[in-house]
């Protein structure tokens, strides 16, 4: 394998003026994107530090400079993910007037939309699951962070007070984000035969259900 930091020379990325920090972060950057294609296309137990390198483009020393074992690096791809899917759920939502239906609409479209890469897919909704004690509570602690976010969006959107009439807010939140995870979940598997405006409109109906909402009201 090539020594140099990068075996491929089409990745046009120059270190030229950088600072070892920035390199070793640049190469750490590079290694999650391999991550992504890798696991999302052979699965966590097929991938090994080898074919993640040549996807990189690095040798197997970059490697260890920013990664004990391939679960660390899943682990950061996976947290990389879903730190984006958010960020891009939170930019739509804040783009849509304060309508509950544009703004859950709008959420749900990135979701999904991001749903919609395989690799992506495959790594959050399948692959995250039976690894090892630490992924699952990583695992755990994202999806309780999902429904906290879940939880102020709908206080921001719905009549909170008339939804948790004798219920639980965060419970409510819960359900919500779990069954969005398996809508996307059996979308992925069915091989995505259905359209994406399919699979965002029957998830807002369990939105709107829950806030007593009818589509167009």
């Amino acid at each position: 394998m090539n020594t140099t930091e990068f075996a491929k020379p089409n990745r046009g990325r120059s270190y030229a003026g950088r600072s070892s920090a920035e390199r070793r972060e640049a190469r750490r950057a590079a290694l999650i994107d391999a991550g992504i294609s890798v696991f999302g296309r052979d699965g966590f137990r097929s991938a090994t530090v080898k074919s993640i390198c040549r996807e990189a483009g690095l040798t197997e020393r970059y490697f260890y400079e920013s990664f004990a074992n391939s679960e660390a690096l899943f682990a950061a791809v996976y947290k990389s993910l879903i730190a984006a899917i958010e960020a891009e759920m939170l930019a739509a939502i804040e783009a849509e007037p304060a309508d509950a239906e544009a703004t859950a609409r709008a959420g749900l479209r990135v979701y999904f939309g991001r749903m919609a890469d395989p690799l992506i897919a495959r790594i959050v909704l399948i692959e995250i699951f039976g690894i090892s004690a630490d992924i699952d509570r990583t695992y755990r602690a994202v999806t309780l962070n999902f429904a906290r976010l879940t939880e102020e969006l709908t206080a921001r959107l719905f009549d909170v007070e008339a939804i948790t009439a004798g219920a639980d807010s965060r419970l409510l939140s819960m359900g919500l984000v779990g069954s969005t995870i398996h809508i996307a979940m059996y979308w992925h598997l069915n091989g995505y035969r259905e359209s994406l405006d399919t699979v965002v409109e029957s998830a807002l109906r369990l939105y709107l259900a829950m806030a007593g909402n009818s589509p167009g009201h």
